[in-house]
């Protein structure tokens, strides 16, 4: 089903989703390929996993810029799953991840001594073991797309502050900055007196549930578009960051995560045009419309989850994001 809405000013707004959805999913394997990992960080005769964040896209906004009055924005917000079930879904894809590691014969620290070495480095747990960020308002040169998220850590591995930047889309500009923040984030650990010949490394998996895309006009004309489709997938976004400690100095910090985003063609959902509120933000006592004017209330579609459904496929996306990863420490051991 496709949805063409209103212009906004010299732009087009258009969300595709399917028509109908079928009464049960199929279990699929995402087809994650790691890329980035380093010999030197990955070999270990033991491994320490001081958190496994879970990192939900919630709500996703596309604006794109032609001239100061003409402007195209589509926002979407997910609607359905609560926190209680991403709560659980966490603890599952930590306990899968512990499960395939130990059924690969890799050695793994056990849950208790983690979280104490963990304590014991001074790395900042998350308060309630939550962030849940929203997409809060921001100028728009040319084009834009911002994204909210619940982030959560399993309830043995607490999710840890330092590594909230992991999340974030791209490998450019402040992007990247926060990538290479996290990698030495783990460096704490790693230095623990337990941690001699062992690797300490937290995965971040980043799940998203819609493709969004703004467009501004080129050199020659064309349009301000903001338009996409409703898509689950694991995000290249999914880092997973490591530290192996050395008998002298800081250690080496490395990484690893997905060649590209991988999108199941399994339909999930179904859109509600104008069914829900996008909040503008903390910083900002009320909601504000695309010209950053005061409103009571900026809408935007809302993308009903099939909860069974989606909770399939969150399944499916961390027992193959969890096997690439073992596969990925399997590689650096010979």
């Amino acid at each position: 089903m496709t949805l063409t809405r209103r212009h906004l000013g010299l732009g087009a707004l258009a969300l595709s989703a399917a028509a109908a959805l079928p009464p049960a999913a199929q279990a699929e394997a995402f087809a994650i390929r790691m890329a980035g990992q380093h010999r030197g960080v990955l070999r270990g005769a033991g491994f320490a996993i001081p958190t496994y964040h879970v990192n939900f896209v919630t709500s996703q906004q596309a604006t794109s810029v032609a001239s100061i009055s003409a402007r195209t924005r589509l926002a979407v917000v997910m609607v359905g799953p609560d926190q209680a079930l991403m709560r659980r879904l966490t603890n599952e894809a930590y306990a899968d991840l512990r499960s395939q590691m130990t059924a690969a014969n890799l050695a793994l620290v056990s849950i208790e001594e983690t979280r104490a070495m963990t304590r014991a480095s001074g790395l900042a747990e998350l308060p309630g073991n939550v962030e849940i960020a929203g997409i809060g308002p921001g100028i728009t040169i040319g084009s834009s797309l911002r994204k909210g998220w619940a982030t959560f850590g399993p309830d043995a591995a607490p999710a840890l502050s330092p590594l909230l930047s992991m999340r974030g889309a791209g490998q450019t500009g402040f992007a990247a900055m926060g990538a290479i923040a996290a990698m030495n984030a783990l460096g704490p650990v790693a230095r623990q007196p337990q941690m001699v010949d062992k690797v300490a490394f937290a995965p971040s998996l980043v799940l998203d549930f819609a493709r969004l895309e703004a467009r501004r006009p080129g050199l020659f004309g064309g349009v301000a578009s903001a338009g996409g489709n409703i898509a689950f997938g694991v995000l290249a976004a999914s880092k997973v960051t490591a530290h192996k400690p050395a008998p002298r100095g800081p250690g080496t910090p490395g990484g690893f995560a997905p060649r590209e985003d991988v999108f199941s063609p399994t339909p999930f959902a179904e859109v509600v045009e104008g069914g829900a509120a996008v909040r503008g933000g903390p910083s900002f006592s009320d909601t504000v419309d695309e010209n950053y004017q005061a409103i009571q209330r900026a809408r935007g579609d809302a993308v009903v989850i099939n909860i069974p459904i989606w909770e399939g496929l969150v399944r499916d996306a961390f027992r193959s994001y969890n096997a690439a990863i073992v596969e990925a420490i399997r590689s650096m051991q010979a």
